[in-house]
């Protein structure tokens, strides 16, 4: 079984209007039509022969172009996760100061330690985030070639740290309130943009897992290209 990226002139391709989503809005992912669109070798990509290291390119000095496909491509979503999980825990401290805390003795939310403690445990959510993506960014950009393990350890970790930002985000709605969801409030756009971004399926925590732990185990099968 074969997959390939294509390189396609604009002109050539039609837009279909599909990108009608809760988050992600402005990203306008709409689907690019092709019929009848001849492409040569040369602007062909075999993701399973990238995905191996195997690259159509003329120099070998290129360190960027050679790095592994898979993981590249799957740490490169979760820069934006990252920072909606810093905007979200900015915007929730900085409330924290002056919103009240609702039908409680407490002018501040800042003053509660219920909010203290689920701030804290946020932050730690998006510091394991931010560890485990930096990690695997610096094994990414140090290896000349990445074995298949080393691969599947970064596709588990990206789903992961995918999720730690998810539940950050959950647990700062959860300190901000109900005011959280109004159109004009910044966290509720965090709210869905992540959890769009999230469920990209490069980022699928189970089936992450499950390359992972196929790996540990020695078994073979191939469950994703994007490894």
């Amino acid at each position: 079984m074969d997959q390939a990226l294509v390189l396609i002139p604009a002109s050539e391709l039609t837009i279909e209007d599909t990108w009608h989503t809760a988050g992600m809005k402005a990203t306008a992912s709409n689907t690019l039509l092709g019929r009848d669109v001849f492409v040569p070798e040369h602007r062909v990509l075999s993701v399973p022969a990238a995905a191996e290291g195997i690259y159509p390119r003329e120099s070998s000095g290129e360190t960027l172009y050679a790095s592994a496909l898979g993981p590249m491509l799957l740490l490169c979503l979760l820069g934006p996760l990252l920072g909606l999980g810093a905007a979200a825990m900015n915007a929730a401290v900085e409330a924290a100061a002056e919103k009240p805390l609702s039908f409680t003795v407490h002018g501040r939310q800042a003053d509660s330690v219920g909010v203290q403690i689920q701030l804290a445990e946020a932050a730690l959510k998006l510091e394991t985030a931010r560890l485990h993506t930096y990690r695997a960014v610096d094994e990414v950009d140090q290896a000349t070639i990445m074995d298949y393990v080393a691969r599947a350890h970064v596709r588990a970790r990206a789903g992961y740290a995918a999720q730690q930002v998810l539940e950050a985000v959950s647990t700062l709605l959860n300190v901000h309130g109900a005011a959280s969801f109004a159109d004009a409030n910044l966290l509720q756009r965090i709210w869905r943009d992540a959890n769009v971004a999230a469920r990209h399926a490069g980022l699928v925590p189970a089936v992450g897992l499950e390359v992972y732990g196929k790996a540990l185990l020695g078994i073979g099968e191939r469950v994703s290209l994007m490894v």
